[in-house]
């Protein structure tokens, strides 16, 4: 599971993955433009990554509130320059 989780991690599209407790082993968050790009992203590039076996999608449509975050566009920032 510790290499499906780096090649996760790797996608651009992934704002962040975590290793969790329950019923799967990871969670992860992407950021897609629509439905048609979450499914291809989610079918084809996610769904072949060896030692997957399975995953659930809930994708969030609209975000009404997000306290906290700070965002470059639709991106989220990355940490302060030192």
């Amino acid at each position: 599971m510790k290499k499906v989780g780096r090649s996760l991690a790797r996608e651009p599209e992934i704002a962040f993955a975590a290793a969790i407790s329950g019923p799967y082993n990871i969670h992860a968050v992407a950021h897609c433009r629509d439905l048609d790009e979450l499914f291809e992203f989610t079918s084809d590039r996610i769904g072949g990554l060896p030692g997957l076996q399975s995953m659930e999608v809930s994708p969030v449509l609209r975000h009404v509130k997000q306290a906290g975050t700070l965002l470059s566009g639709d991106r989220l920032a990355g940490p302060p320059a030192r």
